[in-house]
């Protein structure tokens, strides 16, 4: 339960909140002159159609639209004495100023209305850090672009690490570290976890988690994506390496809607996984309040539009682990549940009660479940865990345009994450059974009815024992509980004004209020808690730990803590013809909440660390950012940016109990820090072609690790800290193509370097299990990946435009599209037997490359009012073996193991020994190779 007097200051913190934090929506700024003379004209009416929104010039002819969600738009510009005019197809993007300047014909010259495309520059000038926008065209067009996520594959610098998040500690045994679903994403040289994403304007991050994906949206509920990974404006907090800003569709002035299925070809070219997608949108004017009420005389104040789409994926992935699985039902329909399965619903709401005011409802729902594999358990994975996660999330946002300068947005948000794991749903008092006077009791009927130590005690299930070959017996099941339950509460809130013609101003605060409910006890169904030795065995006294089933689990953590995040910040972004600046200030801060200030807490933190418990309730950090950029001419521009990026560890460092040893959560840390500096250059080199150069360094610090202590509870204690660094260094070179002549295209390459003191929390601990030493100077990351290419194409005719090939019409409504990814291998260490050498060596050594070539091919028709899409996807067409080196990698060979390598533990001088044809089987993990060719074939109707 929260406590009340936590509640009600955070709620009152809340109440008297007036201004808010991050934006979706652009700008549109110009002059509007006459033709002939040259003059500026005062009062020209400009309109973007298809909205309410407008302006008029001033008397310098000048004008400014703010508040327009991004897209392309028609602009109109009308004014007595002269021809109107309509600019067609103007893109307008997040956070940016489209500069649209024209001239006015007077209408003393006999003509009609003038009608002109948009010059769509490549070069934007007001840019002044690195960003990476994708509309929903492109998102359709890109092969394999399904969900949030998928923007990283776009990005170079960008890993996405598909290994478990666990930590190996023998015998078949693993610590689970966080939620098996959420992968870790590097971008820049940083850890995982340091991305901020937001969905219309709101923060979505984990609450436990940190800076990773919590509602992983679909892509057919999104209209625009922004990966931000340079020094982004104050107005972006807890992030350190990016920001993903997503703006979700909405429902327009006419019904829209359409379907979607894809699925994959088994056994035709390819080695395919069962694979099934179905996704359907509908949107427009409500019903309800826009017909069904007028027609019976009741009108309802302003306009409501609605959206809602939603999506289901099921898959065997490429490993499938072949477990026995019940069926899935969905709204009453039975189907078979596959090894992954994940559904998505969305809906919003928009009312417009005014050209001023304006309210939203969003709702935002995933549901994920999952059984992962793994090679060593190959044998019983139906003695396996299984995991979900659901999730919900809802928005209610008001806007607020004050004039026609000033405008702010107030957003009230709710996250639910509820994240189990279990063995077919048991409970670790589940695998127990006590023996007491001759007769059997469970759990429940033993602790109710007896105290002491009973006369026998049993479990079903044992610990994890390999066989002669090395995998697990069938006496051995993985008895992990998870039982995690986050809700939080938020308020985001901004106003922005163009103060001055120059500057425009922007000022926010978000809160967030956080009830943490975590129980992990990783292995109760065969281990007692040094508390349970006490209670069942008779050993020495020990405290009791808190949570559920205290006697259960060597390794076990149980809190409920009440964190209070927030942040607010002041930016300002000055604009002239030939210099732009983004200048800003962000304070963050933190309220621990009452479980860590409790005595019982505080005593038993300092009798397993030794250490005294004075931490202070709270903690801030502030955060300059600043950005120049200089438009050297219409179409070359420089800037360089800086900033300081603080963001907190992930809560669980915070707050794991300390009640059985291991690892300990510390309230003592502070905010990991990443200061930034990024050079930037962009030349358009002609009409439809363009050059970007980017280089970047960033020195980290105040990253969390581990440090081993032994207090009077005798029991090893691995602290959290703050101890960790490390630095990243890089340039990237892009050559941009934008679509004309019916293709369109961009080759990126980026060399990196990436190194610190750790990889991750968890290498001190690793190093010392191993009797490896710790580091004294930095060495290459685990995801320093020294160059990378990414080349994009897409050849597309749009409707009535055919291109010919030596005379012959090809067609129109049809794109074919490629995406194409090579990187040199990850770091690894080389084989010793000596901790010393592995120490110099560590990280000194990179796998064989990688590369992947995905193709995407849509063939559209018209047929009755509606488009029918037909289309194919394709990955990795070349059919190429990409090494993973965290699974039956022989860092002897630096290649995946094979029959006839030598095992050079058992190598001595003149004689080697080749590795044992049943210790060869476990260390042939099909893991060691990523996914190989897979095909789809879809069908997508819009209306």
């Amino acid at each position: 339960m929260i406590p009340v007097k936590y509640l009600t200051v955070n709620l009152l913190i809340l109440f008297f909140i007036n201004i808010l934090f991050a934006g979706n929506t652009g700008k549109i700024a110009g002059q509007v002159m006459d033709k002939s003379s040259g003059d500026p004209l005062i009062g020209v009416n400009v309109v973007v159609k298809g909205t309410h929104l407008g302006a008029a010039t001033d008397e310098d002819g000048f004008y400014f639209i703010l508040q327009i969600p991004p897209g392309t738009y028609d602009i109109e510009f009308n004014y007595i004495g002269y021809h109107n005019l309509n600019v067609k197809q103007l893109r307008v993007k997040v956070d940016l100023t489209q500069t649209l300047n024209v001239e006015l014909e007077s209408d003393a010259v006999e003509g009609p209305t003038i009608e002109v495309i948009a010059d769509q520059l490549i070069v934007q000038k007001d840019v002044t850090s690195t960003r990476r926008t994708a509309s929903r065209s492109d998102i359709e067009e890109t092969p394999g672009f399904q969900s949030t996520n998928d923007i990283f594959l776009l990005q170079g610098g960008s890993f996405v690490d598909h290994g478990a998040q666990a930590i190996s500690l023998g015998e078949g045994i693993q610590l689970q570290v966080r939620d098996e679903s959420l992968k870790d994403i590097h971008v820049r040289g940083g850890r995982g976890g340091e991305i901020l994403y937001m969905v219309d304007g709101v923060p979505v991050t984990h609450p436990i988690y940190g800076g990773r994906d919590v509602l992983n949206l679909n892509v057919v509920d999104v209209q625009e994506m922004e990966l931000l990974t340079g020094a982004f404006n104050a107005e972006y907090g807890q992030a350190q390496s990016g920001v993903v800003n997503i703006t979700t569709r909405s429902g327009g002035e006419r019904y829209q809607g359409g379907i979607e299925y894809k699925t994959a070809i088994v056994d035709l070219i390819s080695d395919n996984h069962d694979f099934r997608y179905t996704s359907f949108y509908v949107g427009g004017p409500e019903p309800i309040t826009r017909k069904l009420l007028p027609s019976i005389g009741l009108r309802f104040p302003g306009k409501l539009n609605f959206f809602l789409s939603g999506n289901a994926t099921l898959s065997d992935t490429p490993y499938n682990n072949g477990r026995q699985r019940d069926d899935l039902s969905i709204v009453g329909i039975q189907f078979a549940k596959l090894q992954d399965n994940m559904g998505n619903l969305n809906a919003k709401i928009n009312w417009t009660l005014s050209n001023r005011l304006s309210l939203i409802l969003s709702y935002h729902g995933s549901s994920n479940s999952w059984s992962p594999y793994d090679w060593l358990w190959t044998n019983q994975s139906d003695n396996m865990a299984e995991y979900s996660r659901k999730n919900q999330n809802l928005n209610f946002s008001v806007k607020h345009t004050l004039s026609n300068s000033t405008f702010y947005n107030l957003n009230f948000g709710y996250l639910k994450v509820d994240y189990e794991g279990s063995l077919n749903g048991l409970q670790p008092s589940d695998f127990w059974t006590f023996y007491k006077d001759g007769n059997k009791y469970d759990y429940e009927t033993y602790i109710k009815n007896f105290s002491g130590a009973p006369d026998s005690l049993k479990t079903i299930a044992k610990v994890p024992q390999t066989d002669v070959y090395g995998f697990i017996d069938d006496q051995s099941y993985s008895s992990i509980w998870r039982d995690d339950l986050t809700n939080s509460l938020s308020f985001t809130g901004d106003i922005t004004s163009q103060i001055h013609p120059d500057h425009l101003t922007k000022a926010g605060i978000d809160i967030r209020y956080n009830d943490l409910q975590y129980v992990d006890i990783q292995d109760g169904g065969y281990v007692l808690s040094k508390y349970g030795e006490h209670v069942f065995r008779n050993d020495p006294e020990f405290p009791k730990p808190i949570g559920p089933f205290p006697e259960f689990g060597l390794n076990r953590w149980v809190f409920q803590s009440f964190p209070t995040i927030g942040g607010m910040y002041l930016q300002d972004k000055f604009e002239k013809e030939a210099l732009i600046i983004n200048a800003g200030v962000r304070f963050d801060w933190l309220l621990l909440g009452p479980s860590v200030m409790e005595d019982d807490f505080k005593q038993q933190w300092e009798a397993a660390t030794g250490l005294e418990a004075n931490w202070k309730a709270y903690k801030y950090k502030i955060s300059p950012r600043f950005g120049i950029s200089f438009p050297i001419s219409e179409h070359t521009v420089l800037f360089f940016s800086y900033g300081h990026f603080n963001q907190l560890p992930e809560m669980q460092y915070y707050y794991r109990d300390p009640y059985t040893g291991s690892f300990t959560g510390n309230p003592f840390l502070d905010y990991e820090q990443t200061i930034l500096y990024e050079f930037g250059f962009t030349h358009q080199l002609s009409r439809d072609w363009a050059i970007d150069i980017k280089s970047y360094a960033k020195d980290i610090s105040q990253q969390v690790q581990t440090t081993e202590l032994r207090a009077s509870l005798g029991l090893p204690v691995y602290l959290y800290d703050n101890k960790g660094y490390a630095r990243a260094r890089g340039l990237e070179f892009e050559l941009i193509k934008r679509y004309s002549n019916f293709f369109s295209g961009k080759i990126n390459y980026t060399v990196q370097w990436a190194n610190g003191y750790s990889s991750s929390a968890f290498d001190d601990y690793i190093r010392s299990i191993n009797d490896f030493p710790n580091p004294i100077r930095e060495r290459p990351l685990d995801w320093d990946i020294r160059n990378q290419i990414i080349f994009q194409m897409a050849i597309s005719a749009p409707e009535n435009r055919a291109p010919k090939l030596f005379g012959l019409s090809l067609g129109d409504n049809w794109s074919f599209s490629v995406l194409s990814r090579f990187a040199s291998g990850q770091p690894y260490t080389p084989f010793t037997l000596d901790p010393a050498v592995a120490q110099v060596t560590e990280n000194t050594v990179s796998a064989p490359f990688t590369t992947i070539t995905d193709l995407k091919m849509i063939k559209t028709f018209r047929i009755l009012g509606t488009r029918l899409g037909i289309f194919a996807e394709l990955f990795n067409i070349f059919n190429h073996k990409n090494v993973q080196i965290r699974y039956g990698f022989n860092n002897y060979t630096g290649k995946p193991f094979v029959y006839g390598d030598v095992d050079p533990q058992l190598t001595t001088v003149g004689l080697s020994r080749l590795v044992s044809w049943y210790n060869m089987q476990t260390r042939l993990d099909p893991r060691q190779f990523a996914s190989f060719r897979q095909i789809r074939l879809g069908m997508k109707i819009d209306f």
